[in-house]
């Protein structure tokens, strides 16, 4: 039986509404497999276990290919033994948990929330069927072939729904830590089904009829988006830690070519946050 060293995340990412945001929560569970022993989950119960909460508050689009910026959010808790360091982990991120390996090599179950789109995000979308938000299931896989510098990490989801599709998402981060300093870059890349491209991307005929800015439009599997993605944190203290987060995305291919993305909105999309975590014992 493995001992579990525990972490939990909380997803919460509203997209900003005229008054009234929407708000979606998940929480996830992470688990990393390491040496047996008889008091697997005694940290939750060390009176030396360190706490962190925190959270972070940003901008990004309300939608895939959206020219118009939404507010998010995301808060932050985990908690680890003393002896343990902080974990690693890039705010863009699946919501993840390890069930084979650790240590380098990780592999296990991830979540990943995917945005809806409705006529209140544009009313330019009049005519477009309403997508709710959902989220995809899948799995992940992450390995540093430098400890501590350099990640390799691909997570694969499909959505909870049959006709959500299935995206794929391959990235790699540069970490490196400079005093009280921690800087972290990498590129993005997005792949996605038929399924998927056709949910986001496609614009039925009778969408076109009903919105004379639309023309028809039927997306193709294949590549969606590359990007890069930026992390800068900075220890104030042993306790507190401030964060600040940039991710940019350009759409690709067939979901660049979408008459929602090149006339409604556009294929550059650019995500930004600021956040800080505050660290502590149940024990004085």
């Amino acid at each position: 039986m493995p001992r579990l060293r525990v972490h939990i995340r909380a997803l919460s990412k509203p997209r900003q509404r005229a008054g009234k945001p929407g708000l979606y929560l998940a929480a996830i569970l992470v688990a990393s497999p390491v040496t047996a022993h008889a008091d697997d989950l005694s940290v939750l119960f060390d009176r030396d276990t360190v706490f962190s909460v925190g959270g972070f508050t940003g901008l990004g689009p309300r939608f895939q290919g959206s020219r118009e910026a939404g507010l998010w959010g995301l808060p932050y808790l985990s908690f680890r033994k003393a002896d343990e360091p902080r974990d690693w982990w890039s705010p863009d991120d699946g919501l993840d948990a390890t069930l084979l390996g650790g240590g380098p090599v990780q592999v296990g179950a991830v979540l990943d929330f995917r945005e809806g789109r409705s006529r209140t995000d544009d009313h330019r979308l009049a005519g477009l069927p309403r997508l709710p938000a959902t989220v995809g299931l899948g799995l992940f896989g992450e390995v540093w072939p430098i400890p501590d510098t350099l990640r390799l990490r691909a997570e694969i989801t499909q959505g909870v729904r049959a006709h959500d599709g299935i995206v794929a998402k391959l990235g790699a981060d540069l970490v490196g830590r400079f005093g009280r300093f921690t800087l972290s870059a990498g590129p993005r890349f997005v792949v996605g089904d038929a399924a998927a491209m056709h949910l986001d991307f496609d614009v039925p005929v009778a969408a076109a009829l009903v919105n004379p800015v639309l023309a028809p439009y039927r997306a193709s599997a294949g590549a969606r988006s590359a990007g890069a993605t930026a992390t800068v944190s900075y220890d104030w203290s042993e306790a507190w830690q401030g964060l600040g987060y940039v991710r940019y995305d350009r759409l690709i291919a067939s979901a660049a070519n979408s008459p929602i993305v090149r006339r409604i909105g556009t294929a550059n999309e650019l995500t930004v946050a600021v956040g800080a975590i505050y660290s502590f014992r149940m024990t004085p």
